[in-house]
């Protein structure tokens, strides 16, 4: 078989579908057993097939992590959405990105661990420059939501650089945090730590 080399919208259904098998197994190595040993062979025995078959739809392991970083992180992103419901105000975003990705964390823990074992690991240059160009989107789109809400007069004037960079921080740590507390605190702690930067970016606490 030669490898795999197609746009999404050329894939079959049947492709996809082994794809996403393929990217769930690795979630599951990487989380339970580490960056480093999460191989082929062990990432196949997981998924119940051959390495070959993910050497065909992947090629390297360097691409089946960029597809690993792309599911979990579109992921968090669409729960950072905060649902469909039409968005009352910069406020009502801002925590929506707050609680959501802290409900996230909390209840897709296996990811979050792969997650931080990727991200905390020995990356190829290629693989480290793709996580800094995302890392960089994401304060970009931050950084300008932040100065879009004090154009509109809802967050108060302060540094939309040293915000969000307080809030990364705050975001990066909610995974091992939640994984601390029971269950029934998770919600709780995604509402206290919503209020703490709706608070600080309008200024009414």
């Amino acid at each position: 078989m030669q490898p795999v080399d197609r746009t999404d919208g050329d894939r079959s259904f049947i492709e996809d579908a082994r794809r996403r098998q393929i990217v769930t197994a690795a979630i599951a190595a990487i989380a339970e057993e580490g960056y480093s040993r999460a191989s082929f062979v062990r990432i196949a025995a997981r998924a119940s097939i051959s390495p070959g078959l993910i050497t065909y739809h992947f090629k390297t392991k360097e691409n089946l992590i960029r597809e690993v970083l792309g599911h979990i992180d579109a992921r968090l992103d669409r729960a950072m959405e905060g649902g469909p419901e039409p968005l009352e105000g910069f406020e009502d975003g801002l925590r929506r990105i707050v609680t959501g990705h802290v409900t996230y964390c909390a209840s897709h823990p296996q990811e979050m661990v792969a997650r931080r074992e990727v991200l905390s690991a020995a990356l190829p240059p290629a693989l480290q420059e793709h996580v800094a160009r995302g890392n960089e989107a994401g304060r970009a789109e931050l950084v300008g939501f932040l100065t879009e809400g004090q154009r509109h007069g809802e967050f108060r004037p302060f540094d939309p650089e040293v915000f969000t960079d307080a809030l990364f921080a705050a975001l990066s740590s909610a995974p091992r945090s939640v994984a601390r507390r029971p269950a029934e605190e998770h919600g709780a702690y995604a509402r206290e730590m919503a209020d703490l930067f709706a608070e600080a970016a309008t200024g009414r606490g």
